[in-house]
């Protein structure tokens, strides 16, 4: 039925809102394959046809349409199974619907839907609490939003806040999200360009060079947003001398110091907070990916007293409807009982070392296709020595049913990122199939 025709039978008030055949969740073949061509249709007349173009899943249209979780894996509405090593970009620490997750959801559901904005959310209070005993250093308060990039940006006006500057320093290959205030911090002029101008007032420096940041940052800088990896960059670790040198160069100048772990954080690189591989201790971290649970849009905003101690004036300065829900932090609550009572980030630091130290002698065996591998955790960076070489590299494991993607700012790096939960079986199973996928490439090298 066509979208007008659809529009015309709506207005003569003929009935349309009966979805049952999408909440079965065993669906016949005949229900599957409508599925399957409704949701092409609805993504080109009513979402966006560029995502049609442009997503590897979308060019097969059989395998298009995802339809379960669970765990490791992804299924499709056809239930053909792929590994998921690309994680929602880093939401699925726990896989898809872990169990504890869902039970404390479900819990949390049978008392409570969203929150009355009025009474004070126990929910809110306790995982403040508890994010703030782990986190580095002085960091103290919590602000809740639903996304990495909102919890940046309103990071960047909390330093505007706290200090009465409006100036900024950011990174080479940087990316912080798509609001006004993250989109100017993120150094990809590709996606900046078309909403131009950006917000005034930031200056961009190359990463891993305390010479640019002795010359940027000044006394009327406000704060410096930085990633400890850069996720989209590459997954590029910052060097620990840098990062510290920034620390320093903050307190001489009184500008607060922005970590964003919105990637890495939550466990992500092997420690709760990234930030604790580099031992330093920032004023503010931005998360978010992971701290949902994989089961709800979760961020946050952590900062020390000094960063914070303003918001008491008015605590509506940042407030968004959703953020903070009492789904989204007892997701988050759950997720926590899970690392610490399964010791799984201890788990994802060494299947990590495992992964990274098996990726990395392919680079020996096939150094005309692979360039370098490197990363943090269960967080690592594939890099091939073309953007094409990346992309076909993507098609082959998806070709062997791994779901992977490109880096953003560096498409010749493809991201593994696995759950914490996945065996030792799964492991050697990626292993095997990058090798097997690096040597089509070495047999066709034009990817004719």
């Amino acid at each position: 039925m066509s979208s007008d025709h659809q529009k015309q039978q709506i207005s003569k008030g003929v009935p349309s809102a009966d979805f049952d055949y999408l909440f079965n969740p065993d669906p016949d073949d005949a229900t599957s394959e409508r599925i399957l061509a409704e949701t092409f249709a609805n993504y080109h007349d009513h979402l966006n046809p560029g995502f049609i173009t442009f997503k590897r899943s979308a060019k097969l249209d059989s395998h298009g349409v995802e339809w379960r979780g669970e765990g490791v894996y992804m299924y499709d509405i056809h239930g053909h199974r792929f590994l998921d090593c690309l994680g929602g970009y880093g939401v699925f620490t726990l896989g898809h619907r872990h169990p504890h997750v869902v039970k404390r959801v479900q819990q949390t559901m049978e008392r409570i839907g969203m929150y009355s904005q009025e009474l004070l959310n126990p929910l809110q209070a306790i995982l403040a609490r508890e994010i703030s005993l782990r986190a580095p250093g002085d960091l103290q308060y919590v602000y809740y939003h639903c996304g990495g990039a909102e919890s940046n940006d309103a990071a960047l006006k909390l330093a505007r806040l706290s200090t009465g500057r409006f100036k900024h320093v950011s990174f080479t290959n940087a990316f912080h999200g798509k609001t006004m205030g993250s989109l100017t911090a993120t150094n990809r002029p590709r996606i900046q360009r078309p909403f131009e101008p950006l917000i005034p007032g930031f200056s961009v420096a190359r990463y891993n060079s305390m010479e640019d940041v002795e010359r940027l940052v000044q006394d009327d800088t406000a704060s410096v947003i930085v990633e400890a990896v850069q996720g989209e960059g590459g997954i590029i670790p910052g060097q620990k001398e840098f990062l510290q040198f920034i620390r320093k160069r903050c307190d001489e100048t009184g500008a607060l110091m922005h970590v964003d772990e919105v990637q890495s954080g939550w466990g992500r690189s092997g420690k709760l907070f990234c930030t604790e591989h580099f031992d330093i201790s920032p004023d503010i971290i931005t998360l978010g990916k992971a701290l949902g649970g994989g089961m709800f849009p979760h961020s946050a905003l952590v900062a020390n007293k000094r960063a914070f101690g303003r918001m008491a004036e008015n605590p509506w300065w940042l407030t968004n409807t959703f953020a903070g829900s009492q789904l989204g932090c007892a997701a988050a609550l759950a997720t926590l009982e899970v690392y610490e009572q399964e010791d799984l980030i201890t788990q994802c630091r060494e299947k990590g070392a495992y992964l990274k130290s098996r990726l990395s002698e392919l680079v020996q065996r096939y150094p005309g296709q692979i360039k370098e591998v490197r990363g943090l955790g269960l967080w690592i960076g594939f890099e091939l020595h073309t953007a094409d070489l990346g992309t076909r590299m993507a098609d082959e494991l998806f070709r062997r049913d791994i779901l992977v993607a490109q880096t953003i700012n560096n498409p010749t790096t493809l991201r593994f990122q696995p759950p914490f939960i996945i065996s030792q079986e799964q492991l050697d199973y990626i292993l095997s199939a990058v090798e097997a996928g690096v040597q089509a490439l070495e047999k066709n090298p034009v990817g004719i």
